[in-house]
């Protein structure tokens, strides 16, 4: 059995549990004592500490930028060069991706424009097939671009030339507005220079502008249109235009003014009065004399055109000792005030037929035909009065005993009529006269046998 009794702890082990047991205590004395300013003076501290960050160009985090677009430079210095990029371009100005670091302080401020992507084509020194290196822009600001994807493009070049004093073409389409004629329409400029791809204008056969008339407001006076123009070859083919340019005097072209003057229309017929001339054959006579066309459109200034009721044959067609009809081209005379006729010429079919001649002859002997057997006719008019319209020639000479006047009872039964009077003249065609008979009807009986 221990019966040493229990040691007493040292002096110097007592003082070390003391110190221990006030450290919290100390501690949060410490840390309490002013504590407001100790919690600024940390914000102050992170703040500093964050700025320092932010201002070291050489702390930096990566970027990627996805659909970039890509600039084209230096097309006019090419051309200068005598060379033109004809394809690949649609390519060269796609989206790329781009990957970059960026420093710290930037990095929520950058544009894909800070690095800006481009091609530069005055770099071109040859034609065909060419790649060019896509080139971006870097720097201590914005920082350095570390990839760029695609890295190059390939383009299509070929020469770039110039056609010389090449004239432009209007091709006039559609109809002018109702009411107006349209003078030949005059271009501004009418010849111009050609520049662009070797491959397609040494093609270019003609400069063309379609002209649609039928837009044009119906208005007259001098109208001025704006029209592209288009490129054909020798075979009328267009050609695709989209880098040729078109240039007068060094000035570029966007457009060729086409120049339209309007004029109010007006219809005219031909004075029938003075078409023919001359006196036909003996017993012969004019009897129409007809154009065609029988209206000419004319066109020009409104108050000339007011003044005008109808047109004149330079010269009236001749128609002495003619006997039978026919058709002559004549030509229209032209009024100087007129801009425009439709026709200068129309065509005159000149009617010639017989003179005719009136004959009158009185008691001319009615007799009754067709009458039926076993019966008989009778009528208490004996004789009428003709007149006879016909040839002259053979009028002239006509003579009553050539006349037959009759009616016809032809299917009739007994019993009384009002029946007409018809005439006949020995050898003459009926289709050749006419004729008047007095009286036109006579009362006709007719009795059984």
């Amino acid at each position: 059995m221990n019966t040493e009794p229990a040691r007493k702890p040292d002096k110097p082990e007592k003082a070390v549990r003391g110190i221990l047991a006030g450290l919290p205590r100390k501690f949060w004395r410490m840390f309490s004592h002013n504590l407001l300013w100790k919690l600024l003076a940390l914000a102050l501290a992170i703040g500093l500490w964050a700025g320092l960050i932010t201002q070291d160009p050489t702390l930096t985090r990566e970027r990627v930028f996805t659909d970039v677009p890509v600039s084209v430079t230096g097309a006019d210095t090419l051309r200068r060069n005598g060379l033109i990029v004809t394809g690949g371009l649609n390519d060269a100005s796609g989206r790329v991706l781009l990957r970059v670091e960026v420093p710290q302080r930037e990095y929520n401020s950058v544009v894909t424009a800070n690095y800006n992507p481009r091609i530069d084509l005055s770099k071109l020194t040859d034609t065909g097939e060419q790649s060019l290196k896509i080139t971006t822009t870097s720097t201590t600001t914005y920082g350095n671009v570390t990839e760029v994807s695609p890295d190059s493009v390939t383009v299509t070049v070929d020469k770039y030339v110039t056609s010389y004093r090449l004239p432009v073409t209007v091709r006039v389409a559609g109809e002018y507005p109702t009411g107006f004629y349209g003078a030949s329409p005059t271009l501004d400029p009418s010849i111009v220079s050609v520049s662009g791809p070797e491959s397609v204008v040494s093609r270019i056969a003609r400069v063309v502008v379609d002209f649609d008339v039928s837009r044009l407001p119906p208005q007259a006076g001098l109208l001025r249109t704006a029209l592209t123009p288009a490129y054909e070859d020798a075979e009328g083919n267009r050609l695709d235009s989209a880098l040729v340019e078109a240039s007068s005097a060094g000035v570029l072209l966007r457009s060729i003014v086409v120049e339209q003057q309007l004029y109010p229309t007006k219809s005219l017929s031909l004075n029938t009065l003075a078409l023919s001339t001359g006196t036909p054959a003996t017993g012969y006579e004019v009897k129409s004399v007809t154009p065609t066309p029988g209206v000419l459109i004319a066109a020009g200034d409104e108050t000339a055109l007011s003044a005008l009721d109808s047109l004149f044959v330079e010269h009236a067609v001749d128609v002495s000792g003619r006997s039978t009809s026919f058709a002559a081209e004549v030509k229209v005379r032209k009024p100087s005030e007129l801009v425009y006729l439709s026709s200068d010429s129309v065509m005159l079919t000149v009617e010639i037929g017989p003179s005719l001649a009136v004959r009158s002859f009185e008691d001319v002997p009615l007799t009754i035909t067709g009458t039926g057997a076993n019966l008989r006719a009778s009528s208490e008019t004996k004789a009428v009065s003709v007149s006879v319209t016909g040839p002259k020639l053979r009028f002239d000479t006509l003579k009553a005993s050539a006349l037959k006047a009759f009616v016809d009872t032809a299917g009739l039964l007994a019993g009384t009529y009002a029946l007409p009077v018809k005439l006949t003249v020995r050898d003459t065609d009926e289709k050749t006269y006419t004729y008047a008979i007095t009286p036109q009807n006579v009362a006709v009986t007719i009795e059984a046998d």
